[in-house]
């Protein structure tokens, strides 16, 4: 107790050269609070951002990817039976697969919004067919829960969500302009197999308060009633399978497949290779929109552990060098304490004690200042890095372009109805304050150590006598 008492008394007696280890001792802390809640609070989302974006495989063409490797998409596109789809939903690295398919589509009864010349326009296909213009799009889903803007811009005004097969659900617009009710009969073609037609029952009218176009800009060269969400006519995924249709011509599909694990892309890759999956068709996830997402998040989090990283090194540097300092100043103590018989030992002891009292207090002082001014800074460093993102993403060539084959589309490059995060909650948790114990820890002990090192390698008598 007396050796602890006495460290403490040290403490008042050198308070020059204390108050100088305390403070950079304060600052590193104070620094490695803020980094470690930033680091680690980003961490987390980007993780969660991960187990979702990074677990949604696609499988599907892309005609980007083609075109740079020399192929047309229009003549080397290759389709699928849809069984073969529904068979790579079996695989073992899956969790749940999700099917979405819209059908281009035409009818004799039904007038689309945006649509001047009433779907009369004909086009002639590569083998000789002829081909209705496209001016309503059939979208099949395998879960209504997982439809977009449901709930939020979307909302059913009329009726129920459809259940069972050729149920289906229209917009209040597209209701309005052709006189549909709920429980009257509509008739859809598909655009591109003319043989596979449509008898839906409506069950429900919803209200759309959507972008009409993801891409306004298509609208200079016209309008594209099948490319307006006002065209939009949703069933479930089993009515397109009862209707007969076989493969993926004149389908833009949408199937997510969730692996059970990210880390099983290559693997599951591997098996619908196996299986005959063409090279034209990529398997991958939506790596434009999980770096949309979290990219200004990684950046922080990176930024932060650098900043750690470096204020550690230069600090632990700084507090050596001091504490050499501070130790040879007090040369002619120790060979006193040692003259008078007090073990090394308990020299020892008595530094360590002073340094751990010091970090102790400097350990209070900084969890609290450190959680403070966590937030404000990642708000200020969050803010930059998602102006640096928009900025980027307005600069990308491909964010506007649209190319369509096989009633296939491709719009933009993948990252339309993502965002960065922008917001993030800072929580000094448990295992934050660990990490800054353990770094406050090895502070304390770097500078009671050199001290013990330096002062217990001279002898009492050497001390004294250096000092006459």
């Amino acid at each position: 107790m007396y050796l602890f008492t006495n460290a403490i008394k040290n403490l008042g007696r050198n308070k020059g050269r204390n108050i100088l280890i305390a403070a950079v001792t304060l600052a590193i802390i104070i620094s490695t609070v803020i980094t470690l809640t930033i680091n680690n609070a980003a961490a987390g989302i980007v993780n969660d951002i991960r187990l979702d974006l990074g677990s949604r495989v696609s499988i599907r063409q892309d005609f980007i990817e083609m075109r740079q490797a020399g192929l047309d998409a229009r003549v080397d596109m290759q389709y699928l039976p849809l069984t073969d789809f529904v068979a790579f939903s079996e695989s073992q690295y899956l969790r749940h697969t999700t099917f979405q398919a819209d059908v281009l589509a035409w009818s004799e009864t039904i007038i689309a919004v945006d649509d001047p010349a009433f779907g009369t326009n004909t086009r002639m296909l590569d083998n000789g067919d002829i081909m209705f213009t496209e001016t309503l799009r059939l979208v099949t889903i395998s879960d209504p829960d997982l439809l977009p803007d449901f709930g939020t811009l979307r909302h059913i005004v009329d009726g129920r969500m459809f259940e069972g097969i050729n149920e289906s659900i229209i917009g209040q617009e597209q209701a309005v302009l052709n006189g549909i009710s709920v429980g009257d009969t509509i008739e859809l073609i598909g655009a591109f197999a003319t043989d596979r037609a449509f008898s839906l029952t409506v069950v429900g009218i919803y209200s759309d308060d959507t972008e009409a176009y993801l891409n306004p800009w298509m609208l200079m060269f016209g309008a594209f009633p099948a490319q307006s969400r006002r065209n939009e006519i949703i069933t479930s995924f089993d009515t397109l399978i009862a209707s007969g249709w076989e493969t993926n011509l004149g389908l833009d599909i949408d199937f997510h497949y969730f692996l059970a694990d990210p880390d099983y892309l290559s693997a599951f890759e591997a098996e619908v290779r196996s299986m005959g999956l063409p090279v034209t068709y990529t398997v991958d996830i939506n790596r434009a929109a999980f770096d949309r997402v979290s990219g200004p998040l990684a950046g922080m989090s990176n930024a932060a552990v650098t900043f750690m990283i470096v204020v550690l090194i230069l600090g632990a540097i700084t507090l050596a060098l001091i504490s050499y300092m501070a130790v040879r100043e007090r040369k002619y103590e120790v060979g006193v304490l040692r003259a008078m018989g007090m073990e090394r030992s308990k020299i020892a002891f008595g530094m360590i004690a002073e340094s751990l009292t010091i970090a102790a207090i400097c350990l209070v002082i900084g969890l609290g200042a450190g959680s403070a001014m966590a937030q404000p800074i990642a708000d200020g460093i969050l803010e930059g890095r998602v102006a640096e993102a928009d900025e980027a993403a307005g600069d990308n060539p491909m964010a506007g372009r649209a190319l369509f084959a096989g009633g296939q589309a491709q719009i933009g490059d993948g990252t339309e109805g993502y965002s960065p995060i922008s917001e993030i909650q800072l929580n000094l948790g448990a295992d934050v304050i660990i990490q800054i114990i353990l770094v406050t820890l090895g502070l304390a002990a770097l500078t009671g150590i050199i001290g013990v090192v330096i002062m217990t390698k001279y002898e009492p008598l050497k001390i004294l006598r250096e000092r006459n």
